[in-house]
């Protein structure tokens, strides 16, 4: 491209900047711009430049030293001796941005230079930052509040990014320029060729605001980056191809913020037609429901309400001319606000970090202090039927609160035994019959009262006090059972009935078992309890021992309701020897450790009791923990089964099956068999003495279990006894 610039060049001419470049100044590498100045077929001899000062549109002179001067003359005579071109290009560096002339030139026979009247524009380089508020965290659907200040030759361009939780997405701007503006590059041709122009203001660079006042309607990690900035003369600064700890990158190029969910809150389980009822004095949470979408950190908050009195809420339950506001700030979402005073309480506002929420309904809740409970008692006597005297109070018990309530009473009785006792009650009236079960002096002490909203108030008053002195009426029930008693199979079974009322006492009952019912009866029992024996239950299943009716002194006969399950096995436990193969008979090596199978019935674990027939006879037990154990032994005998119980019932031993024979191996003997040349003298043999040389011997019988390898009588002919000597 030189060369062709060149060649359209007339002799013996000068030109700066002939292909129109862009040049700017910035910090490193760009901090200094080298003009490039073509010479044709001349050596120049002097040299000078026109600045033309951005700011104050002053014009300065600028003369190239003679020492360089020379240098360039030199360079060209080289590059003209060796080349066949007579152009040449010389870069001189400026470090001051401004309108750059080429002044006058003179060769080296001082003559003037033709030379072309162009401008070259050394502009700053465009530069742009983004400007934000200091807070880091945003919240969704408000503005971003950015704002983007690019500083150059305008008309400007921009290429900015910006990333929502990674997803990136790229906008530019263009033509940026203040207000006013005007600019022989809106209107020329090419921007960059342009005459002369007496008026520079133009390209003096100036500052362009831009404002990013988006809508931010996705909550996480927002980014702005500046990619790219061009100034009118194509000067480009790509920022994106500077290195991650390039300080410029840090200083305004890249801006990012957390968008934040904005919170929610309302009143959760309380209302106007639900209000919360506390005790007078009392505080208690209000029921603050609060919500943060998205955030599982950080759920510290603020709330404000309104709250008015009681006494002065409208008709229509609306706050009144009393307002007052009251606010907390809460630590997390289960942190809510203590309150006491009875009122209407309506949420206001809620905010989270910088963020204000939405307070969704309901969003009021009325809070009371209700009446504290009250009792009221009225009583009369409860009369017998049968003799006319009063066995008991029928108590009336009207009540104020708010129910359910619970009343504490005290029986107090003749001998100084107290009794604590309560009644629950679900409404506001409740009847309460003080039948005591023993004669005497009662009396009946009301001594505190619950309700749903207060606990433990004491009762006081004189009629809070009752007593009388009754005979209670005849009656009975069955002693601590829990409704079933298990029985064996031909036991008896005893319960105990306790007595009330005079003695002597007429007692009936009746049992019932399979459809059949047996009554029975006892008369003059003298004592406050009665102990009632079962016959034998020989057969299995289920019985019912229900009382009847019974009478004491008075001959006030009182039928009865009380009974109980008896429920009987149908089967007894049973004990028996198992089969070694498939007999019950063992043989084995004496001293062996032997288990002997055991075949049992029942519940377990069962309780064994067996002796050694061939021993002492001494009866020894073993626990058995299943239904098919085994008995040790380690002694030979016949062993027998004597008796045996499970976990609840005694049993019985099969009879065919209660031995077991235990037997040892006959240990194997060996004996010499007698003949006319053997002598014994009980303790020791000897043999006839026979002479040297000749063959004699004897015979032993052996006894013990044959084996094929084992032979039970055989003659030792080949034995040859050899003695020392032999007499003739």
């Amino acid at each position: 491209m030189g060369k062709q610039i060149i060649n359209i060049l007339p002799e013996g001419s000068a030109i700066l900047n002939p292909e129109a470049a862009p040049f700017c100044l910035g910090a490193k590498p760009k901090n200094v711009a080298s003009l490039p100045i073509y010479f044709n077929a001349t050596v120049p001899a002097e040299i000078e430049l026109v600045r033309i000062d951005l700011d104050t549109n002053k014009e300065e002179i600028i003369k190239i030293s003679s020492r360089e001067v020379n240098r360039v003359a030199k360079q060209i005579r080289e590059h003209t001796a060796d080349q066949t071109m007579s152009g040449f290009q010389w870069d001189y560096p400026v470090k001051k941005p401004g309108v750059y002339r080429l002044g006058r030139v003179l060769d080296e026979y001082k003559l003037e230079v033709q030379r072309a009247t162009r401008d070259t524009y050394v502009v700053p380089c465009p530069q742009a930052r983004i400007r934000a508020s200091s807070d880091p965290q945003r919240c969704i659907q408000e503005l971003s509040d950015l704002s983007l200040d690019v500083y150059g030759t305008p008309p400007l361009k921009i290429v900015y990014s910006r990333t929502i939780n990674g997803k990136d997405h790229s906008f530019h701007f263009q033509s940026l320029q203040p207000d006013g503006f005007s600019s022989p590059l809106l209107t020329a041709s090419s921007s960059l060729v342009l005459e002369s122009q007496d008026d520079t203001s133009w390209v003096r660079p100036s500052k362009v605001t831009v404002g990013l006042n988006e809508s931010m309607t996705s909550a996480g990690e927002w980014e702005y980056s500046i990619d790219e900035v061009r100034d009118a003369f194509d000067n480009i600064v790509k920022y994106g191809d500077l290195e991650e700890d390039d300080k410029a990158r840090s200083k305004g190029l890249k801006y990012g913020f957390k968008v934040k969910e904005r919170p929610r809150a309302s009143m959760n389980g309380c209302d106007l037609r639900n209000p919360f009822k506390v005790a007078k004095g009392r505080s208690v949470r209000l029921p603050v429901d609060f919500s943060l979408a998205g955030s599982k950190d950080d759920t510290s908050h603020e709330v404000t309400w309104e709250f008015s009195p009681i006494n002065s809420l409208t008709n229509s339950g609306e706050h009144g001319d009393q307002v007052s506001i009251g606010n907390y700030n809460a630590k997390n979402a289960l942190d809510k606000p203590f309150v006491s005073e009875p009122g209407l309480y309506t949420l206001k506002t809620v905010s989270s970090g910088s963020c204000k929420g939405e307070v969704k309904e309901p969003s009021s809740c009325l809070l009371l202090n209700p009446l504290e409970p009250s009792l009221s008692i009225r009583s009369e006597e409860i009369p017998d039927k049968c003799a006319g005297n009063s066995i008991g109070l029928r108590v009336d018990l009207d009540l104020v609160g708010t129910p359910p309530f619970v009343v504490r009473y005290d029986i107090v009785t003749s001998d100084g035994h107290i009794e604590k006792q309560s009644h629950r009650v679900s409404g506001l009236r409740s009847q309460l019959e003080l039948v005591p079960k023993m004669a005497g002096h009662h009396k009946y002490v009301f001594k505190s009262i619950d309700d749903a909203v207060y606990d433990n108030l004491p009762l006081t008053g004189e009629d809070k006090v009752l007593e009388q002195v009754v005979k209670p009426a005849a009656s009975a029930k069955i002693a601590s059972t829990t409704g079933v008693v298990n029985a064996c199979l031909d036991s008896e079974v005893e319960l105990d009935v306790l007595l009330y009322g005079e003695a002597p006492f007429n007692l009936e009952w009746e049992i019932v078992h399979d459809g059949k019912r047996k009554s029975e009866r006892v008369t003059s029992v003298q004592e406050n309890s009665f102990r009632i024996k079962t016959n034998t239950l020989r057969k299995g299943g289920e019985y019912i021992l229900a009382l009847s009716s019974v009478q004491d002194k008075r001959g006030c006969k009182t039928f009865l309701q009380d009974q109980v399950k008896i429920a009987v096995r149908r089967q007894q436990p049973r004990a028996a020897f198992g089969f070694v193969e498939h007999k019950q008979k063992i043989m084995a090596v004496e001293d062996t450790h032997l288990r002997l199978p055991l075949r049992l019935e029942g519940e377990p674990p069962f309780e064994i009791s067996y002796r050694n027939l061939n021993g002492n006879g001494e009866v020894l037990t073993k626990r058995a923990n299943n239904a098919n154990d085994n008995l040790l032994v380690k002694s030979q005998g016949v062993y027998e089964l004597v008796d045996v119980r499970d976990s609840q019932c005694p049993g019985s031993v099969v009879p065919t099956a209660s031995r077991f024979e235990v037997g040892w191996f006959p240990r194997p003997e060996i004996s010499i068999v007698e003949s006319p040349s053997i002598t014994s003298d009980g303790k020791t043999v000897g043999k006839q003495d026979i002479c040297e040389g000749d063959i004699d011997g004897f015979e032993v019988n052996l006894k013990g279990k044959q084996s094929a390898a084992f032979n039970p009588r055989f003659s030792l002919t080949s034995y040859r006894i050899t003695p020392v000597s032999c007499r003739i």
